[in-house]
């Protein structure tokens, strides 16, 4: 016999950790919007020193991909 009360249901422990995440949501979504805003601005010194070596490169290619994930996780902040 399970030691688990009756009404406790595998859907509502579900349901008690989308509450916790969707906590989460907004200073996630504000971290990506702010990251979208700040992010450019590394382009300007990366880009002015060269892109000659292979480590700059993987640099900047780091740095858009970066900017990207932040792009769509924050593009619902101010929803």
């Amino acid at each position: 016999m399970s030691n688990q009360p009756l009404h406790e249901t595998p859907m509502r422990r579900l349901a008690s950790h989308a509450d916790g995440l969707s906590a989460l949501r907004r200073p996630v979504e504000a971290l990506g919007f702010w990251s979208a805003v700040v992010l450019p601005f590394l382009y300007v010194p990366l880009v002015l020193s060269g892109l000659e070596s292979a480590n700059t490169w993987i640099a900047f290619v780091a740095l858009v991909l970066l900017h990207v994930v932040s792009l769509v996780v924050g593009r619902g902040y101010h929803d």
